[in-house]
């Protein structure tokens, strides 16, 4: 009997065994490695695995869930706010990698921007176990520290202690959903090369993606990882061309510098579709000093290369109004003049000629530009009046041509004595030559639509900067060519004849004049000294070509040839001496623009004009006489108590050539209104009138 209820008893602890391994495996285990309630928010920390196994990774996720209203933060977490801060106490042989975040959203707080989660977020990290762990358990000990903020913030922090078995390998079933959403929030992996570049004031992200990979893309938005890339706040301007996805971000002046080309780029598609993909970028750093306060990002920089080719065209066009051409056009008008004596097929070859003149001596120049950029100099467009040799050259030039046209001497610079027609060759030769002068008189100008053009141009690489500049020389030539191809606009020119010989002789006079102007600018450049110099070397390449003019021979000729060969090199090798300083404006209140200046201005509170000129810049100076400086202007900007900053770039300015380039700029003009005590800027057209300039000072009232 008692072996009967022994045996009973056994098979009794035997089933209740059995049951209790059945329901371990039918319930589901614990999801979570333990939940921290606190103030405002919660935590909870779940793990994915019910048992680990040395040699494997198994994955943590922190579940961090604000209370409603309120919000957490990503590692980067913009204006303000903080990232949590995750501390692991873990045994050897067990190592907790880097946690994952989830795509971040834009959290617009007042003037301000901040990166981060209105809802719950998990943040998965991995735990590495070595092969030759041993331990039964893998003991966690987390502390945790991270914010909440709604209008105030409030610190949070929580801390678990935990172990999870060590065996074979087991997923916790109960923890699959958490961690298939957690994985779904998560960026995608970095799928394309991609470049960001830092510029003093802007960084731009080059994703290097075609377009049909991205097909009905309709926004794009860059998280950078890392501080020192953009000013949070501030919008970003993206584009998709055949180079790529281009993302533009405004940086803050004097911020640190950025160490991380990493981030997480979201891209919105047309139906409402939305994808984001984590970018590893290759950071570089722009080479420039870092400028004053009101510098902004270039908002040509997102310019389509096709807008950025018709506005390089259009604004070649408009250059041929500009004040600095006309003494050109107008020699290229009495070749035309001349030129309808010859057939249509010369007409053409003249056409062709200039234009060439033209393209050839824009692609000298960018060239010559591109060289001494890669270097590091900040130089932009028209840099070569800033060099005193250059000017003085083109002193020498002018005064030769304007010479010729008097009846001084011959230079075939296309056009014959009146109702003679052209020999082909010698034709062909003065109109490029033509092209050359109107490049060269047309460097210091920057017509409407350039401005943006050239700024794009020189941040592009060097087969894009030739091709923008090629356009630009195209529609400076355009009028002239399509004269060349039209025999009705031919006809309306006048008929050849002895007027003609008067005509070439007045023509002489815009070319003394430039000549004149020229002058004015070297003085300001090299001081009263070297322009004796410049003019002793004038006087003496001059007699230079009065003695091979006159007299024939051999020996003639080469004593000719020694003194312009001398008077060039004096012009060209002379030392300069240091200028006398700039012309005055009579305006004794005007400040010289400084990043200094600027900041403590724009600190105190007060409202800026800041405008930047040349002396070689007719555009420049035009705009001050019939806009800037008229009685109307200066007693507007004394009513409403502005502040006038001059850049003087006549001779080489780093300072404001880096702001030039800040903002877009190649070369001046270039009008900022900053209102009163705001370090964003207004810019103004090239063009400018008392008109523009009183609206935009209304504007700001």
């Amino acid at each position: 009997m008692a072996k009967a209820q022994k045996s009973i008893t056994q098979l009794a602890a035997m089933a209740f065994t059995a049951a209790c391994f059945v329901l371990a495996q039918a319930v589901p285990a614990i999801a979570d490695l333990g939940r921290v309630e606190v103030s405002h928010s919660s935590a909870t920390l779940h793990s994915e695995y019910a048992v680990a196994e040395a040699g494997e990774t198994v994955w943590l996720g922190l579940e961090l869930t604000p209370r409603a209203g309120w919000h957490s933060y990503w590692k980067n977490y913009g204006d303000s706010g903080a990232a949590p801060l995750l501390y692991w106490t873990l045994p050897e042989g067990v190592t907790a990698g880097e946690p994952l975040y989830p795509t971040p959203h834009r959290m617009p707080i007042g003037p301000l921007m901040n990166y981060g989660y209105e809802e719950p977020s998990v943040l998965l990290v991995p735990l590495v176990i070595a092969d030759d762990y041993q331990g039964k358990t893998i003991p966690i000990a987390l502390e945790v520290e991270w914010l909440v903020c709604e209008i105030e913030c409030v610190p949070q922090d929580g801390k678990w202690n935990a172990e999870i078995p060590v065996s074979q390998l087991k997923a916790d079933p109960a923890a699959g959903a958490v961690f298939q959403a957690a994985r779904t929030a998560l960026p995608e992996m970095a799928i394309w090369a991609a470049d960001l570049t830092v510029y003093p004031a802007q960084s731009r992200l080059k994703v290097h993606v075609s377009q049909t990979e991205v097909a009905g893309v309709q926004s794009a938005y860059f998280f950078p990882e890392g501080e020192g890339v953009t000013e949070y706040a501030a919008e970003q301007q993206w584009s998709l061309t055949d180079d790529g996805l281009f993302v533009d971000m405004k940086r803050l002046q004097g911020y640190v510098d950025a160490t991380s080309g990493k981030g997480v780029l979201v891209l919105s598609f047309e139906g409402g579709s939305v994808r984001s993909i984590e970018v590893d970028a290759v950071l570089v750093q722009e080479p420039l000093v870092v400028v004053g306060a009101g510098a902004s990002p270039s908002i040509h920089a997102a310019l389509p290369l096709w807008q950025a080719l018709v506005f390089a065209l259009l604004g070649g066009i408009v250059l041929n109004l500009m004040p600095c051409v006309f003494p050109v056009l107008s020699l290229k008008a009495f070749s035309f003049i001349a030129a309808n004596s010859k057939t249509e097929r010369g007409r053409k070859q003249e056409g062709w000629s200039y234009t060439a003149g033209i393209w050839v001596s824009f692609m000298i120049i960018v060239a010559v530009l591109l060289i001494i950029k890669s270097g590091g100099a900040a130089i932009g467009w028209g840099f070569q009046l800033q060099e005193p040799a250059f000017v003085g050259s083109l002193v020498l030039l002018m005064l030769l041509v304007a010479l010729s046209l008097s009846g001084m001497f011959n230079i075939t610079v296309g056009v014959e004595g009146a109702g003679q027609g052209l020999a082909s060759k010698d034709g062909n030769k003065g109109a490029f030559f033509q092209g050359v002068l109107a490049a060269l008189v047309a460097t210091p100008c920057t017509a409407p639509l350039m401005a943006p053009a050239i700024g794009y141009a020189l941040t592009q690489s060097a087969p894009i900067v030739f091709l923008i500049f090629s356009m630009l020389a195209i529609g400076l030539a355009l009028p002239f060519l399509a004269l060349s191809y039209s025999p009705a606009l031919a006809k309306l020119m006048p008929r050849p004849g002895p007027w003609m010989e008067k005509l070439k002789e007045a023509l002489a006079f815009p070319m003394y004049l430039t000549a004149a102007w020229l002058l004015y600018v070297f003085n300001l450049q090299a001081g009263a000294t070297a322009t004796l110099a410049l003019l002793v070397a004038l006087i003496v390449a001059i007699f230079g070509v009065w003695v091979w003019q006159s007299f024939s021979g051999k020996i003639s000729q080469s004593i000719a040839v020694v003194f312009m060969v001398g008077a060039i090199a004096g012009i060209i090798y002379q030392p300069f001496s240091a200028p006398i300083g700039t012309a005055s404006q009579g305006k004794s209140e005007i400040q010289p623009y400084s990043e200094t200046t600027l900041a403590e201005l724009l600190d105190d509170g007060e409202t800026v004009f800041a405008y930047f000129t040349a002396e070689w810049c007719i555009t420049c100076k035009v705009n001050e006489q019939v806009a800037l400086f008229t009685d109307d202007t200066q007693a507007l900007m004394a009513a409403n108590n502005i502040k006038l900053l001059k850049g003087d770039w006549t001779n080489r300015n780093d300072e404001i050539a880096n702001l030039l380039a800040d903002y877009g700029r190649a070369g001046v003009p270039l009008y900022l209104l900053f209102p009163k005590g705001q370090a964003e800027a207004i810019i103004l057209p090239e063009i400018l009138t008392p008109g523009i300039i009183a609206d935009a000072i209304a504007d700001i009232k």
